[in-house]
Formats: structure tokens, sequence, C-alpha cells
């Protein structure tokens, strides 16, 4: 079972705590999101699709609870970003999407690990529809991830994300570009 604690700080801080339960077992049974490849695979699947096909639910599933969605912009020549948490995000990205195909495809992905922490720069493309010849932009997900359990034997978690996406002066490294 996996069970989700909440636990007050002094200064207004909360923090969350995830963790395997099984009647003090090891837990050793397939984990769903137990690899990085999961939750990536799960992120691209969950954004793309036809007009309002999107799969937020399952979507929610990969962002842990405190979770912080990052979308950067450049606006009138000034770096700009915009901070949601998971519904907040949904509930921008809702209308952008309304009526519009939109597909997001990984591209390349570089992986760094440290214990129980993961940095994934994930550079995609998008386009109208998965095998339509026309991209629409590319760009970057930087993705944090934690993973619940004991030497990495739990299920990942998207911590926080941000992207940013090529413009002119701005292309995607060639070593992003390759798995």
């Amino acid at each position: 079972n996996l069970a989700i604690c909440e636990s007050g700080l002094r200064r207004k801080q909360s923090r969350f705590m995830v963790r395997n339960r099984m009647n003090g077992q090891k837990a050793i049974a397939m984990t769903k999101y137990a690899t990085i490849d999961d939750i990536m695979k799960t992120l691209y699947e969950c954004i793309s699709g036809p007009p309002g096909e999107q799969d937020w639910e399952r979507d929610r599933e990969i962002y842990h609870p405190r979770a912080l969605i990052t979308r950067t912009r450049i606006i009138d020549g000034q770096p700009v970003a915009f901070t949601f948490s998971f519904d907040e995000f949904v509930e921008a990205t809702v209308p952008m999407l309304e009526g519009r195909s939109f597909y997001e495809i990984e591209i390349g992905r570089k992986t760094d690990r440290f214990g129980q922490i993961a940095h994934v720069f994930s550079a995609y493309e998008a386009r109208e529809t998965s095998e339509h010849p026309d991209i629409q932009f590319r760009g970057v997900n930087m993705v944090h991830l934690w993973n619940d359990g004991l030497d990495c034997s739990g299920r990942w978690w998207i911590m926080s994300i941000i992207w940013d996406n090529e413009r002119e002066g701005l292309t995607l490294p060639a070593e992003w570009l390759g798995r």
C-alpha cells in the first residue's frame, strides 16, 4: 500500500513523505512508475492527443502532491516563468489546447542520477499528430525526480518540471538529441 503522510513544520512549512508499507515485509511486487522510462513515457503520452483527449488523471499519478510545474516564455523581449501546482497547470493548459490536436514526442534524453534523485533533460518536438511531417516547435523539459523506496526500490515521482522552447539564437544541444 502507498501511504502519503503530511507532517507540519514550525515555520508553516509542510513536507510530504511517501513510503511503502507491506506488513513489515520488503516490497518485491512490481511497482507502477518503477523506472524513469515509465515516468517519461507517461509524461509524453498524457499531454499528447487529439482535441480534448489529454489524460489528466493519469498525468496526475506521476507528480508528487507538492510538485511544481513551470512554463517559461519570452514576452515583449523579457523572460517570464509561470509556476503552477498540478491543478493550476491543468486549468491553464486546457484552454490553450482547446480544439487543437497536440503531440509532444521525446527525441532525446540525458539523465543524471544520485541516490534517490534524478535530473532528466528531455528534448521534445511538438506536432499536430505523432506522424505529422511538420514540427510546430522543439524544446527541453528539465525534470527532477525522486524515488520513494530504499535503494530506489520504490516508484519515481516528478518533484518539479520546467521547460523552454527553441527560438532564434537558442537551439537544442546535439548531445541531448540521442538517448
